[in-house]
């Protein structure tokens, strides 16, 4: 996949696991994103407002542009401006 910024922001509704002491917790929001498509993977941009709840998912699903695209979370970052920055492994479909 070669590297690439997709410019515009667009509504997505993310469906992600987070860990609780209570076992998985599925959670899914809507939030207004931007994908980096790179070689390893891709980065996923949040605008504000982002759950809070997301910077600690592990795992995410999403749809972008009529593609699915699913993934392990490997680093976050609140980015100076207040968005949110998702580096993101993709993992095939099931």
């Amino acid at each position: 996949m070669p590297d690439s910024t997709e410019a515009t922001m667009h509504s997505i509704k993310i469906e992600y696991l987070m860990d609780t002491l209570f076992g998985v917790n599925p959670l899914a929001s809507e939030c207004r994103a931007r994908i980096m498509r790179k070689a390893s993977g891709f980065q996923l941009q949040l605008a504000l407002p982002w759950p809070c709840e997301l910077q600690h998912a592990h795992t995410l699903t999403f749809e972008w542009e009529g593609g699915s695209y699913r993934g392990v979370v490997h680093h976050t970052e609140k980015l100076p401006s207040g968005e949110l920055l998702l580096d993101v492994a993709p993992q095939a479909q099931s």
